[in-house]
């Protein structure tokens, strides 16, 4: 099955953004900040692109057969064996770790194993594998679509995501309003099952719906103004000494939502209207393996923090100690695509159809999923 290779382009950027944000801003945790400046709090918002993304890809990936018998069951365990058998081997690995020197894994926060296993959103603090809390909050985008797949006739999904958006508007609003915190005492998680990341997802579904049903255009103005936004907002948090780990969900998003949702449309726009990007093998190539690169790279970076930051800090070389911890990052995951999130998850799929008797999915055609003549396919 093809890919788009607009959402590639997107994976891509988005995994190298937040590993470049962690590389980064880890310089305060190990080297006393020496690489921590405030603008590189817009590098977060590579996590809000892949929201986005995400919610292109749902509605791509299910629209044609959206509300057929066995949909919503193909769709879950197509979902379950992308996330989980990656996750959960690296989790095991770290569980190890942390029985053997328990202050070596999130020591500050404490280590809850149900969540960090399940995925179950936490309260307070992060899974073993820290970067698991962002796919909890996909199960729960996931775990919602599956009951629009079942439940909302094709022609009603853009009323059911509206009102799936009213429902998060309205429960943020409610929360900010509660001064003396009621609704969160009496539902811990009200602040996740109202998270306004959903909103990122849902402009992500409409801009899928949009692909498959207008003539979409004004790609690369689109991206342009994309590229700018993230730009000049770096620029004002440099010059405003932002600290994006003092600020509310709400604002994130309205930081980060638009432009991503900006850039992921125009680049969408941008492969219609041109039937290619020709974009940079490397950087396709990094959105194919984006899902390694984000389990992976943390753990790289920590570990080169810790045992090789000495080589280069005597040397004057400091700026060369992001080139090769990068690159170790990067070579660490395609070793990790290639022996575990490739093969894991090819078993466990193929296991969970035979279980539940799911057939595979046929091969979408061009027509399925695109509105024009594009040669396009899009790849869950």
């Amino acid at each position: 099955m093809g890919k788009l290779e607009s959402l590639q382009v997107g994976r891509g950027a988005a995994v190298l953004s937040v590993l470049l944000f962690h590389l980064l801003g880890m310089s305060v945790q190990y080297q006393h900040g020496y690489f921590a400046y405030p603008w590189i709090e817009v590098l977060r918002a590579g996590v809000d692109v892949f929201f986005v993304i995400s919610g292109v890809v749902m509605v791509a990936t299910t629209y044609r057969t959206f509300g057929q018998g066995g949909a919503g069951k193909r769709f879950l365990i197509h979902r379950v064996s992308r996330i989980y058998p990656p996750y959960l081997f690296l989790t095991a690995i770290l569980t190890v770790l942390w029985l053997v020197r328990p202050d070596a894994v999130n020591s500050k926060t404490g280590v809850d194993l149900f969540s960090s296993y399940t995925l179950w959103p936490q309260v307070d603090g992060f899974p073993l594998l820290q970067v698991g809390w962002t796919l909890s909050y996909e199960m729960m985008f996931y775990l919602v679509f599956i009951g629009m797949i079942v439940y909302v006739k094709k022609h009603r999904l853009p009323i059911a995501l509206m009102l799936w958006s009213f429902a998060i508007i309205a429960g943020c609003t409610a929360i900010a309003l509660d001064s003396s915190g009621t609704i969160v005492t009496v539902f811990p998680r009200a602040k996740f099952l109202f998270s306004p990341y959903v909103l990122e997802f849902v402009a992500g579904c409409f801009i899928g719906l949009c692909s498959m049903k207008v003539k979409l255009t004004a790609g690369r103005v689109s991206t342009i103004v994309a590229v700018i936004l993230f730009i000049v907002e770096a620029a004002v948090f440099e010059a405003t000494n932002f600290d994006g780990n003092r600020r509310p969900q709400v604002l994130r998003v309205l930081l980060y939502g638009p432009p991503a949702a900006l850039l992921i449309y125009g680049l969408v726009a941008w492969e219609r209207e041109t039937q290619r990007l020709n974009a940079p093998r490397w950087i396709v190539r990094c959105g194919d393996i984006s899902y390694s690169i984000y389990l992976v790279h943390l753990l790289v970076i920590h570990f080169a923090y810790r045992y090789f930051w000495h080589l280069f800090d005597p040397s004057g070389l400091r700026p060369l100690f992001l080139v090769v911890t990068t690159g170790a990052a990067i070579a660490a995951s395609v070793a990790f695509y290639t022996l575990a999130e490739g093969p894991f998850s090819r078993w466990t799929r193929t296991r969970l159809e035979g279980i539940f008797k799911v057939p595979p999915r046929m091969a979408m055609t061009p027509s399925s999923v695109t509105a024009s003549n594009s040669p396009i396919t899009i790849e869950s």
